[in-house]
């Protein structure tokens, strides 16, 4: 059985979807604020009312042995809000015995380091309260779960697909925005890695390691699409424009040196400020993990619901 928190959250909706394929997986969901949209019929799934915040109303989600999915994160201050509720979902965990406890959590948690290639070896620093609210999350997670139940944790990269927020800004730029303004953002990026993952390669990797028999307790993975040449500012914008039926700029790109754009992304705060940065996903597939989606068809989907969701009828043709 699996217990799931952050149902209703971007990815926890892709992720009911992809565990409901299979008849025999019976999900409980923890419904708080919000449910999933349409997905509530779906068979063998049993809402849960309750809320991380209020211990009390948590003991219906839990069975022994079940296998507990953490997508909840509280997008509000404080941060200690975050850190009680993980504790509050330890506790439940170890009173039902649980067998295992997938947490998601964010690659970004790495911050402002300088390295090219980000692994899971790679030493965290932090800069927003974001990340540190994750590492963090991560850190009482291996601090509370050892020697009661597994614990693997999942750091995927930036998260798009269709419902998903990232990739919108850059999309409605090219459909809304000025073309002069958008060249010129296109030749200051240029070839910057994206660092983009697609959602379906996320949930089906949060299901592996939720049904892998292999251990892997305190084990941290990374899920990116960084392997994918692709994954830059330029082939995705070239790819957007195509697909969503507009033209190319009329003049050529003319790239900007690399150094300008960190400079630019330092001064605007931001922990990664380097455009060669990628996230490796080597070690969840040296323990069997494959990717079933193509950073391609990622792309296509998105473009396809966007397209569906965001432009007029007319511009379809």
């Amino acid at each position: 059985m699996i217990a799931l928190t952050g149902a209703a959250s971007f990815i926890g909706q892709h992720l009911i979807r992809f565990l409901s394929t299979d008849d025999a997986v019976e999900m409980r969901i923890l419904i708080h604020e919000n449910k999933p949209k349409g997905l509530m019929d779906r068979k063998g799934l049993v809402p849960v009312e309750g809320d991380l915040l209020k211990p009390d109303t948590l003991t219906r989600l839990f069975e022994p042995d079940c296998t507990v999915i953490n997508l909840a994160y509280l997008n509000r201050p404080p941060i200690r809000e975050n850190l009680d509720a993980v504790e509050n979902l330890v506790k439940h965990c170890i009173k039902a015995r649980t067998k295992r406890l997938v947490h998601c959590s964010t690659a970004t948690v790495v911050g402002g380091v300088p390295d090219n290639v980000i692994t899971e070896e790679t030493l965290c620093n932090p800069n927003s309260e974001y990340e540190t609210t994750k590492l963090q999350i991560e850190e009482l997670l291996k601090e509370k779960a050892r020697n009661h139940f597994e614990l693997v944790i999942l750091r995927p990269t930036a998260v798009f697909g269709p419902g998903g927020k990232n990739l919108l800004k850059l999309t409605d730029d090219l459909t809304q925005g000025k073309l002069l303004t958008n060249y010129l953002k296109s030749c200051l990026f240029n070839r910057r890695k994206m660092n983009l993952v697609f959602v379906e390669n996320v949930v089906s990797a949060l299901s592996f390691l939720a049904f892998t028999s292999q251990k892997i307790d305190q084990e941290l993975f990374i899920i990116s699409d960084d392997e994918n040449p692709m994954n830059n500012y330029w082939e995705i914008e070239k790819y957007l424009i195509k697909e969503l039926g507009y033209q190319d700029y009329p003049v050529p790109r003319i790239p900007l040196p690399k150094t300008m754009l960190s400079a630019l992304l330092r001064l605007a705060g931001k922990s990664n400020s380097n455009p060669n940065r990628i996230y490796s996903s080597q070690k969840i597939q040296s323990i069997g993990f494959q990717k079933k989606t193509s950073f391609e068809a990622g792309l296509s989907s998105f473009a396809k619901w966007y397209k569906k969701t965001y432009l007029p009828p007319k511009q379809e043709e």
